[in-house]
């Protein structure tokens, strides 16, 4: 069994809980078997002195396209979401695969030294599985799945669970989780048997939803610009019937609402009462959201009053300037007057890992040791302050699954 660890802090901070100072915590087998208001221990080969640290769990980021992010300033915004997507895949297509990987490890690089210690990612192909493994993060790896042709549906969901059944169930950093990609690209048919699979194997099960206003109306009536752009694409299926409904509303009707983790929600105005009911997790992704320049994005002040729960995001490089997570605090913090610092880190942390489903976003005993640190030169005028200090770029401290990987 792995030699437990003790390790002093100067304040520790685990939202919403209260702040504890001066304390230590003890870790074993990579979880958190204590914390304590005292510290009782020297330094010595079984302590780690973080005494000048403000200690957090470390920052969930749940909605990511790392494999996206060598495509950063390569697809310029549009006046129309599918001009820019047009424009992505394009760049997307002739993007090597040496590209490609390092800046998957250049990003993952940049989330793990701004505090992210768990991914949640849609990963666009299996095979870039392996590559993802060997990052030292905790990580949920959504399978990314399309399929707008119910004639294709069997085909595809012969390949997912194909993946699955190979899928080695030991290592304890690293789930698969299944994600259509919208309600627009995926058939009714498919979406259903999706959600099925991903009950049977026990995993989350997340999607793009109600993102931007052609989405809504595509919905609603049929034909425009989605229709236009799948027709190019050869994969718009001419015996859909379009629902007449919301995205939320339409997703609910196929059964496939309940514990979504929903990504976006910037067009949900009639639809709050049912997310709450159908414990739906919402993924705010505030940089991403701006850089569009959307002017209508996720209420998540009213959400929050619902008990929904929120978590934040980064999305990809291709729609963000930076993947830096503690410039996402600060945009969120911006965008969103009514919410507290202490309810954002809490989205940063906590919901996270409630939205995903994972034992990580808080410190606690039984809780998965991810830990992150700031040094602090002297005492803030609250701790909740430190996070969002404008000169900071970096945590000075990363531990997953209790393991350092990081420290300055």
């Amino acid at each position: 069994m792995q030699k437990n660890l003790k390790i002093k802090f100067r304040a520790l901070l685990s939202p919403p809980d209260a702040v504890i100072e001066n304390g230590e915590l003890i870790v074993e087998s990579g979880k958190i078997v204590e914390v304590s208001p005292h510290s009782t221990v020297a330094a010595s080969d079984n302590c780690l002195d973080l005494s000048d640290h403000l200690i957090l769990p470390g920052f969930v980021n749940a909605h990511c396209h790392l494999s996206l992010s060598a495509l950063h300033g390569r697809a310029p915004k549009d006046e129309s979401f599918t001009g820019w997507v047009r424009a992505l895949l394009a760049e997307n297509a002739v993007l090597s695969d040496g590209e490609r990987i390092r800046a998957i490890r250049s990003g993952a690089t940049t989330l793990l030294r701004s505090g992210v210690t768990t991914l949640a990612d849609y990963l666009p192909h299996a095979g870039l599985q392996a590559e993802y493994a060997a990052l030292p993060l905790r990580q949920v790896l959504f399978l990314e799945t399309l399929g707008f042709k119910k004639n294709a549906v069997k085909e595809t969901l012969e390949r997912v669970e194909a993946i699955f059944a190979k899928q080695n169930p030991g290592d304890p950093l690293l789930t698969l989780g299944l994600a259509p990609h919208a309600p627009y690209s995926v058939a009714p048919e498919l979406f259903r048997e999706l959600k099925r699979l991903a009950s049977r194997f026990g995993v989350p099960f997340s999607c793009h939803v109600a993102e931007f206003p052609e989405e809504v109306r595509f919905l609603k009536e049929g034909g425009g610009e989605l229709q236009k752009f799948l027709e190019e694409r050869g994969v718009y299926d001419n015996d859909w019937k379009p629902p007449g409904n919301s995205p939320v509303k339409y997703l609910d009707e196929m059964g496939v609402l309940d514990s979504l983790v929903a990504v976006h929600l910037n067009h949900i105005e009639d639809d709050l009462d049912l997310l709450a009911l159908r414990n739906v997790r919402a993924v705010f992704c505030p940089a991403s959201t701006r850089w569009f320049g959307r002017k209508q994005y996720m209420p998540v002040r009213q959400l929050l009053d619902l008990g929904v729960t929120v978590a934040l995001g980064t999305d990809s490089l291709a729609s963000n300037a930076s993947l830096n997570f503690l410039c996402e605090l600060r945009i969120a913090e911006e965008m969103l007057p009514q919410v507290t610092r202490l309810e954002i880190l809490q989205m940063a942390t906590r919901g996270g890992a409630k939205a995903l489903d994972l034992p990580a976003g808080t410190i606690a005993p039984g809780r998965a040791a991810d830990i992150i640190g700031f040094r602090i030169d002297k005492t803030p005028t609250a701790w909740v302050d430190v996070a969002f200090a404008a000169h900071r770029e970096t945590v000075d401290f990363a531990m997953v699954g209790g393991k350092v990987v990081f420290a300055s």
